[in-house]
């Protein structure tokens, strides 16, 4: 009578197989997790001056939207409409940079929803890059620089 299961030498090849799988897709795993983060920064930076935008125009009054430590973007940012706080986003995660051009300090509308400046900022991670541009009609769009080259330039379309 034959025993039912598994011997030692097959429990070790499938393990061993199982740890050649997963140590091919551990990294990938990570640089996909990375991009995802990296993405979903830069679409909540695009949805926020979106915000800003549809703020002023609705209030008929000037808003803006400023980083929450003053000068860097990566520790979050807070829409304001006068003297009222629209919202307040949380610090972006560890490893996400944000560099912008000149303008970028602060991201404002006026109350026919034009900006107060063209601007673009730049969100990396781990090599790679997102941008979010607002042109001088207040039009907001989010790009790769890798892929699109009008990004890469910077251009406010």
């Amino acid at each position: 009578m034959r025993s039912r299961g598994f011997t030692l030498v097959e429990m070790m090849v499938v393990l061993l197989i199982a740890g050649i799988v997963l140590a091919a897709g551990v990294p990938a795993l990570q640089d996909f997790a990375a991009e995802q983060q990296l993405i979903s920064a830069g679409n909540a930076f695009f949805h926020s001056a979106s915000l800003t935008r549809s703020e002023a125009i609705r209030r008929g009054r000037p808003a803006s939207m400023s980083p929450n430590d003053g000068h860097d973007w990566s520790s979050g940012w807070k829409i304001e409409a006068g003297e009222r706080l629209v919202m307040m986003q949380s610090p972006l995660p560890p490893g996400i940079s944000v560099s912008y051009r000149a303008g970028g300090e602060l991201v404002g509308y006026r109350a026919n929803g034009t900006p107060l400046k063209s601007s673009s900022w730049y969100f990396s991670s781990h090599g790679k890059t997102r941008a979010v541009v607002i042109n001088f009609l207040g039009r907001v769009r989010v790009c790769n620089p890798v892929s699109d080259k009008s990004c890469a330039r910077g251009e406010e379309d």
